[in-house]
């Protein structure tokens, strides 16, 4: 079967293995930590950086099989649909970041509103995760929907500024090695 046919080839799953890694050592250098969760990093910049280069759908594959690592190393399980909730969907959704609209695929510009998107439903999933199975976090007098939208956006909005930023920062210097390979 020709390389270009293929779903996976050789050299994604070993790029795959690479940016799950990376992304595991990046999430231990937290710029902040939040008390029940969640936390400001750069540990989602290498599954994004595999979504350009090789597509959203291998992207969201590859954002799952991180947000599993997490459930591994760290599990923190209070329900079988919390656990999908917190680990491998809001982790698959970064795959999105792989998608833009632009016919020239080089351009920095067409992802943005992809990383957006992949960003605002890793958002979601962790505000219906919170709303649902942690709403006693949330302070009297303050509404659960209310405490887990503000408790998600404190860490939420600045990864995904921050990713916006580093993503622009390196695009030119890595945007060769960001084309797929023939």
């Amino acid at each position: 079967m020709n390389q270009n046919k293929q779903f996976f080839s050789v050299q994604m799953i070993a790029e795959a293995g690479v940016a799950i890694a990376l992304s595991y050592v990046l999430s231990l250098f937290k710029i902040y930590q939040m008390p029940q969760g969640g936390s400001v990093s750069l540990s989602m910049l290498p599954i994004m950086f595999f979504a350009v280069r090789w597509g959203g759908v291998q992207g969201m594959i590859v954002g799952a099989l991180f947000g599993l690592l997490k459930l591994l190393i760290n599990p923190y399980i209070i329900h079988p649909v919390q656990l999908i909730m917190d680990y491998p969907l809001p982790y698959a959704f970064l795959g999105l970041a792989g998608i833009s609209y632009m016919k020239d695929k080089s351009k920095f510009v067409g992802y943005i509103p992809f990383i957006i998107l992949a960003y605002v439903l890793k958002f979601l999933t962790h505000f219906l995760s919170g709303l649902i199975y942690f709403p006693e976090y949330a302070p009297e007098g303050m509404t659960p929907a209310y405490y887990s939208f503000l408790y998600n956006l404190q860490y939420s909005l600045p990864e995904l500024i921050i990713s916006i930023i580093v993503i622009a920062l390196l695009w030119s210097p890595l945007r060769t090695l960001l084309k797929k390979q023939k």
